[in-house]
């Protein structure tokens, strides 16, 4: 069990994590509940488990967690405190630092720093983010189930894609791709049509598509798990000076997959893709890292990014997404998930990365 394992890595300098609703707490339990202004909080130490809920939540909490989960409920007249002090107690939290989640609500790490600790509280990711970034079998194969979904909806843009519709129009038309081929919920989608393209986080809005380029980022959620996929297109005949854009990041996202595997570094990946850019004459305006981790988080451990030495190891799912972004012109991106295993690392996607054309 994952909460078994994240209880092993504690010691007596870490007495105990506290887990706010969120990916860390779907990770280690199978369940969370929608965050609020209600405290909730997974306590974890040496010694047990138990979860502070409001009762609203409660017993929908017991018919996920382990009956060995002791649950201390709350009402909102009374107020989380006095739940959370009994829980602390019933899993013998000790006076040293505790760990809360990363994205936990800062009103409620002022009430769990309100409990008798000796040093402040760090981060849960210290601990959690270990485990999350070695996916098992089982997280991979999902993973893949999602990317296929992606694949399919980068497919239907494709063919709705139509000069004189907006960008929010096209971001519709994938939205009802991903639900009719079996995404649970949409990540994101970008759409970013011109000039917008050299946004790199750009949102969709009532630009037209005309003749030109056409960036596309998209990711959908199946079974839990993101994806997640960047693709360019151009209405029209592309011009020479965008094929040469798009020729160079393409090479850049192979010589990044040839950097991916098992003890480099995530830095690597980075300068490998980066050196490419740099010397086509374009390393400015490739303006953000290489990629980021991906599973439950669309964005999670580890970053490919320089200064990040820490090792690649089989299991680790991340992004290869190098861009070119030129303001006032055009942008290009290209993204895939890469995963590493014994030996060489493999991309997720099966959908080729080459311009797609749509005659106008």
């Amino acid at each position: 069990m994952r909460l078994d394992r994240a209880r092993e890595r504690l010691d007596r300098e870490i007495c105990a994590i506290l887990i706010a609703p969120g990916d860390d707490l779907r990770y280690l339990t199978g369940w969370s509940p929608t965050a609020d202004e209600r405290l909730t909080f997974l306590l974890a130490s040496p010694d047990g488990a138990a979860l502070v809920v409001p009762a609203v939540n409660a017993e929908e909490a017991a018919a996920h967690l382990p009956e060995e989960v002791p649950i201390f409920r709350f009402s909102d007249e009374v107020g989380p405190a006095a739940a959370l002090a009994e829980a602390w107690s019933a899993v013998r939290g000790r006076f040293f630092r505790p760990l809360i989640s990363d994205d936990a609500r800062f009103d409620h790490v002022r009430l769990a720093s309100a409990l008798p600790l000796a040093e402040p509280p760090g981060l849960a990711s210290e601990i959690l983010a270990p485990l999350r970034m070695k996916k098992d079998e089982e997280e991979l194969r999902r993973l893949k189930a999602s990317q296929a979904i992606n694949d399919r909806a980068m497919a239907a843009a494709y063919e709705a894609m139509a000069s004189g519709m907006t960008e929010a129009e096209l971001a519709e038309a994938i939205r009802r791709a991903f639900m009719r081929h079996g995404a649970d919920r949409v990540a994101f989608i970008i759409v970013a049509a011109g000039e917008h393209s050299a946004h790199p986080h750009h949102t969709p809005g009532d630009r037209v598509l005309e003749p030109g380029p056409v960036l596309l980022d998209i990711g959908c959620y199946k079974d839990g798990y993101a994806s997640d996929m960047t693709r360019v297109a151009w209405l029209g005949e592309p011009s020479e000076r965008f094929r040469q854009v798009h020729a160079v990041v393409d090479q850049a996202v192979a010589a990044g997959k040839a950097a991916a595997f098992a003890g480099q570094p995530a830095q690597a990946v980075d300068l490998a893709a980066r050196t490419v850019i740099d010397q086509a004459g374009f390393g400015p305006y490739f303006v953000h890292r290489t990629g980021h981790g991906i599973g439950l988080s669309v964005h999670e451990p580890p970053s490919i990014m320089a200064g990040n030495s820490l090792g690649l190891e089989p299991g680790m799912a991340f992004s290869i997404e190098p861009g070119i972004y030129l303001p006032g012109e055009f942008g290009v991106r290209l993204e895939e998930v890469a995963v590493i295993g014994d030996g060489p690392s493999r991309f997720l996607s099966e959908l080729s990365r080459e311009i797609w054309i749509k005659p106008i």
